[in-house]
């Protein structure tokens, strides 16, 4: 469960979960952004009962901040979203297949923010979020306005 809401990408409860990890292996900082790292921390971490609990409190809190939504953080794949429509409309020619591919392209970031609309990275955004937001609001409109 640790290792399945740590992917959700909450950045204030992955920073909370990097704390908890990094005392328990005892080390200068855990790598919180790979995956295996969490995977092999978290194992060697639950021999411990003292972390074991305290990293059962981590993923129920998690689980209840997040009121029980699986979506992952959207501004995980906004930077990629952008890049990919910005790509093709800046091309010299953009081709039907290539604006069709854009369309989907919104539709499934349009699908996924609307389904992390409640989660704190959208209810609180912070600066980088407002500025992922807004930078895919303006290729997004871009898509749109073309017919």
């Amino acid at each position: 469960m640790v290792s399945y809401w740590w992917s959700r990408g909450d950045g204030l409860a992955n920073h909370q979960l990097g704390q908890i990890l990094t005392r328990a292996a005892g080390v200068d900082e855990v790598d919180i952004t790979d995956p295996q790292s969490i995977d092999r921390i978290v194992r060697v971490a639950v021999a411990d009962p003292t972390v074991l609990v305290e990293l059962d409190r981590w993923w129920q809190m998690v689980e209840t901040r997040r009121a029980g939504n699986a979506t992952k953080n959207p501004g995980l794949g906004l930077e990629q979203a952008i890049r990919y429509l910005t790509d093709r409309l800046d091309a010299a020619a953009v081709t039907p297949e290539a604006l069709g591919e854009c369309r989907r392209q919104v539709a499934a970031v349009d699908q996924r923010v609307t389904g992390a609309k409640d989660l704190p990275e959208l209810a609180h955004p912070d600066a980088q979020m407002l500025d992922l937001l807004a930078r895919y609001l303006e290729a997004r409109s871009r898509v749109l306005a073309l017919v």
